[in-house]
């Protein structure tokens, strides 16, 4: 087994240092932003290795995998959309069009609020028999 590397606990005036370079972050405004590479943030990765909370002080470069899949699940979730309207204008229910879609019927009526979608439900009760 691997020795792993034990984290000594910080002095008062590394603790100090490090929450003052922390509120200089917050009142920048880079409190969300991962990818930010300003002096601040940098100060404040630095620090954050030297004190043994992080393993590396290099921010990381912005990569586009994550906008690729948010544009790949909102193309998804339009595809879903004009499929759910098509089997809407059938008449069928939120059951049968998840059953026909495979989706859930959670997902099959969020999709309905946002796309604005009006599908029927079944008339419940007794039949008549005329």
């Amino acid at each position: 087994m691997s020795k792993v590397k034990k984290r000594i606990r910080p002095t008062k005036e590394q603790a100090q240092e490090f929450n003052r370079r922390l509120d200089a972050v917050i009142e920048a405004g880079h409190i969300s932003n991962l990818y930010c590479d300003c002096d601040l943030c940098q100060a404040l990765a630095e620090q954050a290795e030297l004190m043994g909370y992080r393993e590396y002080s290099t921010i990381k470069q912005h990569s586009d995998k994550w906008d690729r899949r948010k544009r790949e699940y909102e193309r998804r979730r339009q595809i879903d959309a004009i499929k759910m309207a098509s089997l809407a204008g059938q008449g069928l229910t939120f059951t049968e069009i998840g059953g026909k879609m495979h989706r859930s019927k959670g997902y099959i009526s969020k999709l309905a609020k946002e796309f604005d979608i009006k599908i029927f439900k079944k008339k419940r009760g007794r039949k008549l028999c005329h």
